[in-house]
């Protein structure tokens, strides 16, 4: 397909927005081991920080919590591996930006550059205003596998594969650690070193606002910066993350005190107690400039970029 082509059907799916319109969404959690024992009440106050126990008294009242698909009442003991079934009230979702920009395309994969905010899959306040559900939208007769993703305010390159075959292969590229990406940031404050290495645990718990934290137990992250250009209360960076931990790169940074430009939420640590995860505006300076394959039929190495948002020279 053409790039015409492709931004026509974007702009079809998207006009209005899919979560514009209020509707019913149905949320299914599952049971993890650590959770086992505890009151169907008690796991939701658990796994949902930010909730209070009467959202989750009234869902059973109403016969609107379910345990595998079964009514329960408030004294269920949760077990691992059950999954919790429960729908919100009619509601819109917040909006997003739909510029997502076509990179590459052929019978094995495509390849987008994609906006801010724009969340990649599902997850808290978001389920149709997301890239795969706009692009299972726009193009109902094609297939898409979601092989890695990056944060709803990050912009830049994203690779899904069209084909059970190139999803297994690309994905053992990411478990092999193969895959090669860069990253262009900006932070905060003036870096003296030109190179360093950054190494840090990160822990597996999802905090409140869909929050993870640095975490000696955690598991240990690694990422490269080099300095490309020194500003005047701001450093450019290219950044090589080595590992695949989920917010590494803005955690690493913000550990640094270097925090990335226009990440509130690493920068004060409260901000995600009150706020949700992903800014209403495109206002984070972290983009995913370039990522090498080996292309899943041709077995040669293949880069896409993304060029460099015109934000960053402003």
């Amino acid at each position: 397909m053409n790039k015409i082509g492709f931004n026509t059907a974007i702009q079809k799916a998207t006009t209005p927005l899919p979560g514009s319109v209020a509707e019913r969404i149905t949320y299914k959690l599952s049971v993890k081991k650590k959770y086992e024992g505890l009151s169907i009440v008690d796991f939701f106050l658990k796994a949902v920080p930010r909730s209070t126990e009467q959202i989750w008294l009234d869902k059973l009242d109403s016969d609107n919590l379910k345990i595998n698909g079964k009514s329960i009442t408030k004294d269920y003991k949760v077990t691992a591996g059950e999954v919790a079934i429960h729908q919100s009230e009619p509601k819109t979702e917040p909006p997003i930006s739909t510029n997502i920009n076509l990179v590459y395309e052929d019978d094995e994969i495509i390849v987008l550059d994609k906006p801010s905010p724009l969340p990649v899959h599902a997850s808290g306040r978001f389920v149709r205003n997301t890239l795969i559900s706009i692009l299972d939208l726009a193009f109902p007769n094609k297939i898409f596998k979601l092989l890695h993703r990056i944060d709803a305010n990050t912009t830049g390159i994203i690779v899904l594969a069209k084909n059970k075959i190139a999803a297994n292969l690309i994905q053992q590229q990411f478990e092999n650690k193969t895959i090669k990406k860069t990253y262009a940031a900006l932070v905060e404050g003036i870096l003296t070193d030109d190179y360093l290495n950054l190494q840090q645990g990160i822990g597996t718990e999802v905090l409140v606002g869909g929050a993870r934290k640095i975490d000696s137990s955690g598991k240990i992250a690694q990422t490269k910066i080099e300095v490309l250009e020194r500003r005047k209360n701001t450093t450019l960076l290219k950044v090589t993350p080595l590992t695949g931990r989920t917010n590494q790169i803005r955690l690493h940074l913000a550990e640094l005190k270097h925090p990335i430009v226009g990440d509130i939420g690493h920068k004060d640590k409260t901000y995600f107690e009150n706020n949700p995860f992903t800014y209403k505006t495109d206002s984070l300076f972290l983009h995913a400039h370039q990522l090498t394959i080996v292309h899943p039929t041709t077995k040669k190495e293949i880069t896409f970029i993304a060029p460099i948002p015109e934000k960053f020279n402003s």
